[in-house]
């Protein structure tokens, strides 16, 4: 609960009188910020390349980055109410109301935001894999993390009593939970949730109809979302100190930062999956090859193959290029009597007119001349 600061965290205070985390504070709400909008517009080339248009994940995962950009925002203007430097320095009453506003509001933001990067994914799971039982499982998941969030929100709000409190620590009978443990219990539940969601969409990746190298970039693609995994883990080292100590402008602002972090990883992690029409578009454009895109990206059984006839290979030769190699094989059936029936190698001059086989022979014999 915040505190008034005792004579020697004072004492410190001035002897620290020039620290500051303010150029800190602009520089990580201005990178990710940045960062944040970049994942988004890439998101959305990749849809316009996949030719599936907007789906349900897209405009959550939208929700979500709206949530972000107001989070990015406040918690970049808390440093003109003092954030980022000593308590001693926050004079005027209203900056220190002002600074625990927005210190609430961003916690909100936060919840809501982590939820929908949640919800975004688990959209995604659902229109990749059919299964009703897998189904069952992802609204499990989003039930939990709507409680999750609504409790977060709620002690976000009310963790002090009167709520006025939370700046002005002088108020007569005024009372505060213990912020920083619930905000690890809540670290810890949303990793664990992380995990969970990362590991869902594995035994189902397993049993597609993919050759082991596929499935195993589909689980990498996937598991990428480990990366706001590592960052939630490290944040929660600084989780006891928010909202729980006399410096609170001073003490939040590293596990504020890390938030930022978290969240912009996160949308980056969600968008990650979805990414691949695009890679696929910039490396076919660079070896020349034009593919037609999936709407789904992660569906199997696909190849496309271009081949060009009186080209020139590398070697100057006049001939046929094929750019992707794949095995053919082409069986030959003739109908006789009514029914289909397999012609053997010996017998293919049986599937042909005399007339047709003399063209296809004609035609044979060109293209003999011209490799």
């Amino acid at each position: 609960m915040p505190r008034l600061p005792d004579a020697a965290e004072i004492a410190y205070m001035e002897a620290h009188i020039d620290d500051t985390r303010v150029p800190d504070i602009i520089a990580c709400t201005s990178i990710c910020g940045v960062a944040s909008i970049v994942f988004i517009v890439l998101r959305l080339i990749s849809r316009r390349f996949s030719k599936g248009g907007m789906e349900t994940s897209d405009w959550l995962i939208l929700f979500a980055w709206l949530n972000f950009a107001v989070f990015d925002v406040c918690f970049a203007m808390s440093v003109k109410y003092g954030g980022g430097r000593h308590i001693i320095l926050v004079t005027d009453p209203n900056d220190a109301r002002m600074l625990q506003i927005i210190n609430i509001i961003n916690e909100n933001l936060y919840c809501v935001c982590m939820a929908f990067l949640k919800f975004s994914i688990l959209s995604m799971y659902g229109s990749i894999f059919p299964q009703k039982r897998f189904h069952y499982c992802l609204w499990a998941v989003a039930v939990f993390m709507t409680c999750w969030a609504i409790s977060c929100a709620f002690v976000a709000i009310f963790q002090c009593t009167p709520i006025a409190f939370g700046w002005d620590p002088s108020i007569a009978g005024g009372t505060c939970v213990n912020y920083g443990a619930l905000v690890l219990v809540a670290g810890v539940c949303n990793i664990i949730t992380d995990f969970v969601v990362l590991a869902m969409p594995i035994p189902l990746v397993l049993k597609l109809n993919l050759s082991t190298q596929r499935k195993r970039m589909v689980i990498f693609t996937f598991a990428m979302g480990g990366s706001a995994c590592l960052v939630s883990i490290v944040r929660l080292a600084f989780a006891l100190s928010v909202g729980s100590t006399a410096d609170g402008s001073w003490d939040n602002m590293p596990a504020g930062m890390l938030s930022v972090v978290e969240l912009m990883a996160g949308i980056l992690a969600v968008s990650l999956p979805v990414y691949r029409p695009l890679y696929r578009r910039l490396v076919n454009k660079d070896r020349g090859v034009t593919q037609p895109s999936s709407e789904n990206p992660y569906s199997s059984g696909s190849r496309s193959i271009k081949i060009t006839g009186g080209g020139f290979t590398k070697n100057n030769n006049e001939g046929i290029v094929v750019t992707d190699e794949v095995d053919i094989n082409l069986t030959p059936y003739n109908r006789k009597d009514g029914n289909w029936v397999r012609v053997g190698d010996e017998d293919e001059s049986g599937l042909y007119s005399p007339h047709t086989q003399r063209s296809l022979n004609n035609d044979l014999n060109y293209a003999g001349r011209a490799i």
